[in-house]
């Protein structure tokens, strides 16, 4: 009777710690600058955070705004480009996100007729 309640105990809290487990994953994100007065948006790569966890309900990035003032500072002091505008797309799934992208970028290239340009591996997130 003894090994039952520990049976059932232990069947209890192995979701609760799977689940655990689960919140703290890899988020993929990428960034765009971009300016009203130049036709030039720059984009960053698809780069992978890992450790990450995800806010309950809402499932948004916490510190999301750190990332977009790292990338905004980045284009103001590194590449010498003021008063630019960042803004940080993420998902848990790459595939999402590169689906995501290529929206954005049709979006610009043909509406807004934009050209765009990636920073490659200048630019790296850094986890806050």
């Amino acid at each position: 009777m003894k090994k039952l309640y520990i049976f059932i105990i232990a069947l209890l809290f192995v979701p609760a710690v799977m689940s655990a487990k689960k919140d703290k994953d890899v988020v993929y994100l990428f960034g765009t600058s971009y300016s009203y007065n130049d036709s030039i948006v720059y984009f960053t790569e698809i780069q992978p955070l890992e450790g990450i966890k995800l806010q309950k309900r809402s499932r948004i990035l916490p510190d999301r705004q750190h990332y977009a003032y790292e990338l905004k500072d980045y284009m103001n002091f590194k590449e010498g480009k003021p008063g630019r505008i960042s803004v940080i797309y993420f998902s848990k799934k790459r595939s999402k996100l590169e689906k995501v992208e290529a929206k954005v970028k049709k979006r610009l290239l043909h509406k807004e007729e934009k050209m765009v340009l990636y920073l490659g591996d200048k630019f790296k997130f850094t986890k806050p």
